[in-house]
């Protein structure tokens, strides 16, 4: 008797899948295992029949037969164990509200727990919605947000229009933070339904998304704020992030787990750490050890250790940070004068000031940082902003470089520095924050020196130096200082009514000038105004630029994570690898 099945008659089978063997998987990856499957199949066969003394017949019948086959298939990959990913942070971190402060270092890591409105896409291609769905200009003032619908903070209050209000009105009104001059581009913020809100601008706002994704767009829950109080607050945040702080000691180790609710879905890593470790030998030790899974900034003696000890890759990428020298140029900011009363600082000269410049070989500087390119002007070389065939590089480094011109300048400014009659500065620095701190000033230091200048070097520990001098403003002659560059706010630190601590200048021609930058939509009339900027930047003398960092990164190779373009360090995209 021959059996042919007849797949092609779906109704006349049934497919049952039987699982005989226990499969063993060594790793989270798909694994093809053999399983039986039976088969019971519905079979029409002809059979034979023999009628006594009567012609032959056939006739047809329907049997049953049960068939086993063996196939393999994709088994289900089980479960992989909670993954934690530590960062060593090189501190200090501060407030928890947020909004409060621009220190980029606490906003690092309060993007992890906190949406704002939208954000800037890593690469700086522009800029996608966190609370906000979509958005559009309505005109050259009036910028409309729809909010995600449904979208609530951790603890389940909404995060609708009114919450949006409320936070927008709230860094715009209050004077005592410091984000505050920076938000004064909003006129008006107007409820349209739940999930609508209108932000208007006094006049058009040239870098609108830029600077509406920008420290103090973090969104805090209203109710809750005002139920706890902003001190409470500070100790037990809330966001809508996709993590939830729950557990820190302040300015020492931030503990946040992934939101199960987070509307964009769970986060692809479980735990994120944030582990304040100042001293960057400290932070390659842990590295080697596992203790700590990606460390920035790493010196350059221990690139080649790093990157030879087995599951440590190393990424280079841009930090969109320079770093500065701060030269005196006004006593009124900070409390240099209640620190040190009736000291006159040098560099309240502008030709001193010019003669620092002119005093630092950056291209050395440069290559002491480790792994940076000389700069001349505030904006990185990334920005049409920055000119960069104008003053990035060695060529215009070196260029600016020019001992005997640093010593006519002091000489014309009443030293004498050849007769022993030399400018006193105070330089003050602070260990390690981008990478060797210490060793730029030391060597700045040296320089400034053979040019005639007689140079005190303090050098301090990042928590003490912030508490101490960066913080309060209380430098004096120098201080070493690391700042972004791009070009969307910057016009506003120069301006008469910013409350800069460390500096200060009030020049009226530059004001206008950084007003209409801030002011014109048209990119090519903006540049114009650019050009002009950068040169009362570079009369002035308050800042002088060395060089714009690049990031040398190590990072377990457990995880995959694409470096920002501007320079941030927060993991909301952080993957586990594959």
């Amino acid at each position: 008797m021959n059996f042919k099945l007849k797949f092609n008659s779906a109704p006349k089978f049934l497919l049952y899948l039987l699982v005989v063997t226990g499969v063993l998987l060594a790793s989270c990856s798909p694994q093809v295992v053999e399983v039986e499957k039976e088969v019971v199949v519905t079979q029409v066969v002809k059979e034979e029949v023999v009628v006594e003394k009567e012609v032959e017949v056939v006739k047809e019948v329907e049997v049953e037969k049960e068939v086993i086959e063996y196939v393999e298939v994709e088994a289900e990959a089980p479960a992989r164990e909670p993954m934690t990913f530590t960062y060593a942070h090189n501190g200090p971190i501060r407030t928890m509200d947020a909004p409060v402060t621009w220190y980029g270092s606490t906003h690092w890591l309060t993007n992890t727990i906190y949406e704002c409105l939208i954000w800037r896409n890593w690469d700086l291609s522009g800029y996608h919605g966190q609370a906000a769905e979509s958005w559009e200009a309505l005109d050259d003032t009036t910028w409309r947000f729809n909010l995600r619908p449904g979208i609530t903070f951790h603890n389940g209050e909404p995060l609708d229009a009114e919450a949006v209000k409320w936070n927008l009105d709230r860094v715009r009104s209050r004077e005592d933070f410091l984000v505050h001059p920076q938000w004064q581009f909003i006129s008006d913020v107007k409820i349209v339904d739940d999930v609508t809100v209108d932000i208007m601008t006094g006049a058009p706002e040239a870098y609108f998304e830029y600077v509406v994704s920008y420290n103090g767009c973090e969104l805090l829950p209203p109710d809750y704020m005002e139920e706890v109080g902003e001190e409470e607050f500070a100790r037990t945040p809330v966001g809508s992030g996709p993590y939830k702080l729950v557990e820190f000691t302040e300015s020492d180790k931030y503990r946040m787990e992934a939101w199960d609710d987070y509307w964009g879905g769970r986060p692809d890593v479980d735990t994120i750490i944030y582990q304040v470790i100042p001293d960057s030998a400290t932070q390659v030790q842990a590295m080697i050890t596992g203790d700590v899974d990606m460390m920035a900034k790493v010196p350059e003696p221990d690139r080649v250790k790093l990157a030879s000890t087995d599951g440590i890759d190393l990424l280079l990428a841009p930090m969109n940070r320079m770093h500065h020298l701060y030269l005196r140029a006004d006593v009124e900011p900070g409390t240099m004068s209640e620190v040190y009363p009736g000291y006159e600082p040098v560099t309240l000269d502008p030709l001193v000031r010019q003669a620092v410049s002119h005093a630092l070989d950056r291209t050395t500087l440069a290559s002491v940082q480790g792994a940076a390119v000389p700069n001349l002007v505030r904006i990185c070389a990334g920005y049409p902003e920055g000119f960069a065939d104008k003053y990035y590089g060695e060529a215009a480094a070196d260029a600016e470089y020019d001992v005997e011109a640093a010593k006519k300048l002091l000489v014309e400014a009443g030293y004498d520095p050849d007769a022993g009659n030399k400018p006193k500065v105070f330089f003050e620095s602070l260990t390690n924050q981008y990478g060797n701190e210490k060793e730029v000033a030391e060597v700045a230091a040296v320089m400034l020196e053979a040019a005639g200048f007689e140079v005190e070097l303090t050098v301090m520990d990042n928590s003490a130096y912030s508490e101490q001098i960066q913080g309060p403003g209380a430098n004096r002659d120098i201080m070493l200082t690391t700042l972004g560059c791009g070009p969307a706010m910057t016009p506003l630190f120069y301006q008469c009514d910013w409350p800069g601590k460390n500096n200060g200048q009030c020049i009226p021609e530059w004001d206008e000038n950084s007003t209409q930058i801030l002011s014109t939509v048209d990119s090519a009339a903006r540049l114009d105004l650019w050009a002009d900027w950068q040169e009362y930047y570079l009369d002035w003398g308050g800042d002088v630029v060395l060089y714009e960092m690049q990031n040398v990164i190590a990072i377990n190779d457990d995880f995959e994570w694409d470096a920002r373009k501007d320079g941030w360090m927060t993991f909301r995209d952080l993957k586990v690898a594959n």
